[in-house]
């Protein structure tokens, strides 16, 4: 791995904890697990509101919009995380919520996300 991949990995990474610590810092912040994950994604919209929307089919299906892209993937809780895969690469992250934001947190190297969940627009 070159110096300049190194740095954009330690540089996620470093993005990842500071959002892990601000979440952590919310007295209302608390983790969702399991089944909890199906029932608070399935059938819904997980947004930012502007940049990318995530719909969640309670068939396992979701269709990721971003950037005025689209793209089809696969969603499953595994070991009380929410994955998603595309192609041969599976990510994982954390569930967390506090007060109507939804936060998604990598399992190691990757982007958090933080939104909110709807009803799937028609």
């Amino acid at each position: 791995m070159g110096a300049k991949a190194r740095r954009a990995g330690l540089a996620a990474l470093a993005a990842a904890c500071l959002c892990a610590q601000a979440l952590a810092q919310q007295s209302d912040a608390k983790r969702i697990r399991g089944a909890a994950i199906e029932r608070l994604l399935a059938g819904k919209e997980y947004s930012d509101g502007v940049h990318w929307r995530y719909s969640f089919r309670p068939d396992g299906n979701v269709t990721e919009y971003a950037m005025s892209r689209r793209q089809e993937m696969r969603w499953r809780v595994k070991d009380d995380s929410l994955c998603w895969r595309s192609g041969t690469e599976e990510d994982c992250f954390e569930v967390w919520t506090s007060g109507t934001s939804v936060q998604l947190l990598p399992q190691g190297i990757g982007t958090p996300f933080e939104g909110t969940v709807s009803r799937q627009s028609p």
